[in-house]
């Protein structure tokens, strides 16, 4: 009998072994099973994160660029009326002169007079426009300084945030 129950121990032995063999086999597959999975989210939740990170800075950079854009475009408005003033000024101004020098020229004595007072009219017309043309040049020049400098410097923001997120 102690041969019989030696083989059944033996036997029994090899049985609990070769269950707990499986069980450690199904355990370490499970587990593995389990680490893969949380690797795989854990990446995938990163990636998600990072789309809508992408997005969230793509719509505020829309944003910056519509105020740049608003900026500018108020920038220009208002250099556009400045220079529009400028220029009706200068259209009455030179409406004043001309009825002055039509008074004169109508209340001269002699050609001599009227020739006169026609040269100093033009003189003084062609000095005017000019002076009016260099004043209204650099008011233009003001005007697209400021109307660019919004959008110049949200476009330089952009790439800066552009070069930082490649690097």
């Amino acid at each position: 009998m102690t041969a019989k129950t030696t083989k059944q121990d033996k036997s029994a032995n090899s049985a609990e072994t070769i269950i707990s063999a499986g069980q450690e086999t199904l355990r370490n597959f499970t587990q593995a099973g389990t680490e893969g999975y949380e690797k795989a989210f854990a990446d995938l939740r990163g990636k998600a994160e990072g789309m809508a990170q992408g997005y969230d800075d793509l719509a505020a950079s829309g944003k910056e660029g519509i105020e740049a854009w608003s900026a500018a475009s108020t920038a220009y408005g208002k250099g556009m009326e400045a220079i529009g003033s400028e220029m009706m000024g200068f259209a009455k101004q030179m409406l004043d002169s001309n009825v002055a020098a039509t008074k004169a020229i109508l209340g001269a004595k002699s050609l001599n007079e009227v020739m006169d007072l026609n040269s100093e009219y033009a003189r003084g017309s062609f000095d005017g426009l000019m002076a009016q043309g260099t004043k209204v040049g650099e008011l233009a020049t003001k005007v697209a300084q400021e109307a660019a400098e919004p959008i110049n410097a949200q476009f330089t923001a952009s790439v800066e945030k552009w070069r930082n997120n490649a690097a």
